[in-house]
């Protein structure tokens, strides 16, 4: 990306910088809309009621618990507790100078979380090889949450430095560097987050280079610093197709993309402009994916640990439109309010107040049926109906084996599911994670093969991916058959027709066996499912469509699963199964959904 020469003679050639003052000066024209005006009010709320308790504890007790039966919650519900307050406060003292109470409260919250053992939360004490580190290193382990903690502390710093007890910026200083900045600078120690393909190394090194950029006076020893930080950024960036999806979902290029601008948009301040990672033509196109995630309002699309509905981040999505105007932003109704986020992500929410401008146009006009072929993900519309499908791999980020499955929509409504990110545990990001309802491919639109479901891992592919568009109907068509290699299949061709006229959908699978064996197609609904002769009704909210598997001699069941989801609150699935009757070699199940 850039050498070390060149970023040194950047950073020393740059001249005055200037990296707020036209922000905070628009702020104080928008401060007043109705966006920006209501997150004020929730900032002042929320303030109010922080102000009536004492912070939360992070004693040994809940600490230990991810070690005694896997649950993260306990601990950093309260360790994300304390964030937000220190994003409360912080904000609340930059927008209020003349209320003491917050500028105190900051003190008091900044002084706390530099005495903690830890920044890094114990699901997180491991390294490059998955392997556990050794106790002595916890302290300066660099995860998500401990850079975000810097790079929180060192942007309060920049702002409100002069108001803090000094003291208190002296601890804070010397803790950031003390526990993210100098573990970084060491060379002879390679992180975990260096090697992921993933959000990691966008959020680690872009969170890292923010407080760096804050905080490092010595060009010399910062050009060194963001020469080891824009390579993990490279790693991100080459993580992509040159389609530009984030296959991890809408949520994850949020937080990904989001530090990633974060950061490009102060080293181009901090250079004065010589430096930009906004040209780079990979940028420009992952940008541009936002646009195509959302599917109907806040519906987007759910493959892998994604979720079924999102809002986005207006501050980082006005800051790539007015670096990319062609870029369409979701309706503003979905832009999430600053205190959505349970994690309190400091740099989002300041953005949010500092980058958003009632002048940029929100609205996604031209939705589109497409191709996308690096991810290969299929996107198909007609009037009221939406059909997503996908191919793809079973080795992915955030990984559900789910090569050939879909989601089909009516009326902006998903009627057959996808059910998206499971409840984050210990076993969940273990090898037991395919044993788990949500990432194994039981939880999917996929069938399942005699006895035996998709395998895990990235040479479980799906194969030849086809799509094409037409003015009567757009057409999706894979080879499924590598996914199953514990099954006794030779071949399993999996067709979609999306049929314009009337919006339906035909699913054509045509499975061939070396030896005879059985088939169990599985439709997936959070709603109860109606079974009437060879027909199911599958209803959510009013609307409703109609799978018909007449004459195709199958057998219909319906299942019942409860699980844990992401927000760690238990929800209720309906699973319809189609079972043929008899074993067969070659066959096709003719399903039509309507």
């Amino acid at each position: 990306m850039y050498q070390k020469r060149e970023l040194f003679m950047a950073l020393t050639n740059a001249g005055p910088v200037s990296l707020w003052e036209k922000e905070l000066s628009a702020f104080g024209k928008e401060r007043n809309t109705p966006f920006l005006s209501r997150q004020l009010l929730q900032l002042k709320e929320r303030g109010e009621e922080y102000l009536k308790t004492p912070a939360p504890t992070l004693p040994y007790s809940l600490f230990r618990l991810y070690w005694e039966d896997g649950s993260r919650i306990h601990y950093e519900r309260n360790y994300f507790e304390r964030r937000g307050r220190l994003l409360v406060f912080s904000l609340l003292s930059l927008l209020y100078p003349d209320d003491s109470r917050y500028l105190t409260a900051l003190n008091d919250i900044i002084w706390d979380i530099c005495s903690e053992a830890f920044w890094c939360v114990p699901a997180h004490f491991i390294d490059e090889r998955e392997e556990g580190i050794p106790f002595e290193q916890y302290a300066l382990q660099l995860d998500l949450f401990s850079c975000e903690t810097a790079s929180a502390l060192a942007e309060t710093l920049f702002f409100l430095k002069d108001r803090l007890d000094e003291n208190v910026v002296k601890q804070a200083r010397c803790q950031v560097f003390k526990r993210a900045l100098e573990p970084f600078l060491d060379e002879s120690r390679l992180f975990r987050f260096e090697v992921m393909s993933n959000n990691w190394c966008s959020v680690c090194a872009g969170a890292l280079g923010i407080a760096a950029i804050y905080l490092m006076e010595d060009s010399r020893q910062l050009s060194g610093f963001l020469h080891r930080t824009l390579s993990c950024l490279q790693v991100y960036l080459d993580s992509f197709g040159e389609d530009g999806v984030c296959v991890e979902g809408i949520g994850y290029w949020t937080y990904g993309v989001g530090f990633l601008t974060c950061f490009s948009d102060l080293l181009e301040k901090r250079t004065c402009g010589s430096l930009s990672l906004f040209d780079l033509p990979k940028f420009e196109a992952i940008a541009k994916t936002q646009q195509l995630a959302f599917v109907c309002g806040s519906q987007t699309i759910p493959f892998a640990d994604a979720h079924e509905t999102e809002g986005f981040r207006i501050g980082i999505s006005s800051r790539l439109k007015t670096r990319y105007p062609d870029m369409e932003l979701p309706a503003l109704s979905l832009a999430h309010d600053i205190l959505d986020d349970t994690c309190y992500r400091f740099c989002f929410a300041l953005r949010d107040l500092l980058w958003y401008s009632s002048d940029i146009s929100c609205g996604i006009h031209s939705p589109l049926s497409c191709y996308l072929p690096d991810a290969q993900w299929f996107i198909s519309r007609t009037g009221s109906s939406v059909l997503l499908a996908k191919a793809g791999n079973n080795g992915e980020s955030h990984n559900h084996n789910d090569c050939g499955s879909f989601v089909f929509y009516k009326n902006g409504l998903p009627l057959l599911y996808d059910l998206g990110a499971g409840q984050y545990n210990a076993q969940y990001f273990s090898p037991e994670r395919y044993t788990l309802f949500i990432p194994s491919s039981r939880s999917h639109n996929v069938p399942i093969i005699g006895d035996t479901l998709q395998s895990f891992g990235a040479q479980y592919a799906a194969d030849h991916p086809a799509a094409s568009f037409n003015s009567d109907e757009n057409i999706f068509e894979m080879e499924l058959s590598h996914c199953y290699p514990e099954s006794r299949l030779s071949s399993f061709t999996r067709t979609f027709v999306h049929i314009k006229r009337n919006e339906s959908l035909l699913m054509k699978d045509r499975f061939t066996f070396l030896t005879p064996s059985h088939v169990t197609e599985v439709f997936v609904s959070r709603s109860p499912i109606r079974i009437i002769e060879e027909k199911a009704l599958f209803s959510t909210d009013g609307t409703s469509v109609i799978l018909d598997f007449s004459g195709q001699g199958l057998l219909a069941s319906i299942q019942e699963e409860t699980y844990m989801a992401h927000h760690d609150l238990p929800c209720h699935v309906f699973l319809l199964h189609l079972t043929c009757a008899e074993a067969f070699n070659d066959k096709e199940f003719i399903i039509h959904i309507s």
